[in-house]
């Protein structure tokens, strides 16, 4: 199995070259082995954009972050915004700890936390901060909104994956047919 991956990568990778295409990854890792091989190419770009903004940071890999870094070397006009809780794409490469240790590479930043929710009920909310509260390697916050406690929450553990969706068809089937919602009300996720 490995090797028909590691052939199939071969394939792709000189399929790219002979089209002479850039996938993603190369288009971050050639743009950060161009910086470090041309500093000056790297100074246009650290003079041409006074700030940086970077959205859903917890999901940046070491070298997005290297070249974040490096544009905002000279202004140091950066800001971030992620949350620690949220970093889903470590099968992608993100690297959480690129947000757990932004303080110390910024020393004088300042971190504003958006712990007011305006979607759920608490219930939801205390349900996720007990999965959050057990990370070791998460920042503390504590979420609230002013939605009310809401609905207890159940929790339903399927034997498999057909017993699973059974589960939640059914659930849908009541809710519809005792008039509480239209079938255009639920989502599954």
């Amino acid at each position: 199995r490995v090797r028909e991956v590691a052939r199939a990568y071969e394939v792709y990778q000189n399929l790219l070259h002979k089209e002479n295409y850039l996938d993603f990854g190369d288009l971050i890792n050639l743009t950060l082995e161009l910086f470090k091989k041309r500093p000056m190419i790297a100074r246009l770009y650290q003079e041409q954009f006074k700030y940086i903004l970077v959205d859903e940071f917890q999901d940046t890999n070491l070298c997005q972050y290297f070249i974040i870094r490096k544009l905002a070397s000279v202004r140091e006009n950066i800001c971030v915004v992620g949350d620690d809780a949220q970093s889903i794409y470590a099968f992608r490469g993100a690297d959480i700890s690129n947000i757990l240790n932004f303080e110390k590479d910024y020393p004088d930043l300042r971190i504003i936390k958006l712990e007011q929710n305006y979607r759920s009920r608490q219930n939801i909310l205390n349900a996720a901060m007990g999965v959050i509260d057990r990370a070791s390697n998460r920042k503390r916050k504590k979420l609230f909104t002013d939605r009310g406690e809401g609905e207890k929450i159940f929790f339903y553990e399927a034997p498999d994956d057909y017993a699973e969706a059974s589960f939640v068809v059914d659930a849908i089937a009541q809710l519809v047919a005792s008039r509480q919602f239209e079938p255009g009300d639920c989502a599954v996720m």
